[in-house]
């Protein structure tokens, strides 16, 4: 329970329904496709609540290890800032270390909070608080 908000464990399918609302750029069907098979095959992991929808694994980052979000999907405005602490939760219960992610969208590295830093072009990582 993070900030009143109870995360669900959602099926596979969960993805392609929530996908399907989007606008086009954000997930191809081919992206989905294989976010549910990771999801259906217990790779990665698909949560929601009443502010959106997670999709993410667990990997090695040299010694330590990284939640890595696949798909993060608000169906509310404010749900990232809501649901920062949550991720850490997430990240804290797996013993992940740190928490990344891949953006298509421009604009990430002025909306996150300083902690983040960029890993390449397009992926934003921080440790885990």
């Amino acid at each position: 329970m993070i900030s009143g908000t109870t995360f669900t464990i959602e099926e596979p399918t969960f993805i392609g329904h929530v996908c399907a609302g989007l606008r086009p750029g954000i997930a191809t069907p081919i992206e989905i496709a294989e976010l549910e098979a990771k999801c259906a095959s217990e790779q990665a992991m698909c949560v929601a609540c009443e502010d959106g929808m997670l999709v993410f694994d667990l990997r090695p980052h040299g010694d330590a290890l990284e939640l890595f979000v696949w798909l993060g999907v608000a169906f509310r405005h404010g749900a990232y800032e809501r649901q920062d602490a949550a991720l850490d939760r997430i990240g804290r219960d797996l013993s992940a270390s740190q928490v990344a992610f891949q953006s298509r969208r421009r604009g990430w590295g002025r909306r996150l909070r300083p902690e983040w830093r960029r890993r390449g072009s397009d992926e934003f990582v921080r440790a885990i608080r």
